[in-house]
């Protein structure tokens, strides 16, 4: 077994957090305002900051839907929680409607819901120690494939910001 890896950092998994948290209330305002476009970008943006709060403390690499994506798929296989994959899908068909235009209002307010269900989830995990990771010769296939993808940096990475108070706000400042 391994411990995850040293480099994940509680500051960027807060901020991370907070963020998700800010974008749920925003997916339900702007769909109480009819902007069924915004809402569903807001509710999949609040699901991949929740993930890449995970993520982030864990130690993982996360930058892309790619690595998203197999951060969930890990988490799941490593938690026997098939319901996270279900509100996972059901919030990625959030960010194909952004672009699509093609789901009605209560269809994005249920992906809203699952979303919200999602984000709790994901911070109940994130909550709890990092996980001691088997060795990659003990895992089966597509989970030392995800698990590899994750903790290999990325080529284009750039690193990141050591101050933390460069990193976007949690809220964004007040507009006059």
């Amino acid at each position: 077994m391994t411990t995850a890896s040293p480099t994940g950092s509680l500051q960027y998994s807060d901020r991370y957090a907070a963020i998700s948290q800010r974008l749920l209330r925003h997916a339900q305002e702007e769909l109480d305002a009819d902007d069924l476009i915004q809402a569903s970008e807001k509710a999949w943006g609040a699901a991949a900051h929740a993930i890449k709060s995970v993520a982030e403390k864990w130690g993982w690499y996360h930058q892309g839907h790619y690595r998203l994506d197999a951060s969930v798929h890990y988490i799941v296989s490593e938690r026997s929680r098939e319901d996270l994959l279900g509100w996972y899908n059901t919030v990625s068909v959030l960010h194909f409607n952004y672009y699509e235009h093609e789901m009605g209002a209560d269809l994005v307010q249920s992906s809203i819901n699952a979303a919200t269900s999602f984000v709790e989830e994901m911070e109940k995990i994130r909550a709890e120690n990092p996980p001691a990771f088997p060795r990659h010769e003990d895992l089966l296939p597509d989970q030392s494939r995800r698990l590899r993808l994750l903790s290999t940096r990325p080529r284009d990475y750039k690193g990141r910001v050591d101050d933390i108070s460069l990193l976007p706000p949690v809220e964004p400042p007040e507009t006059r």
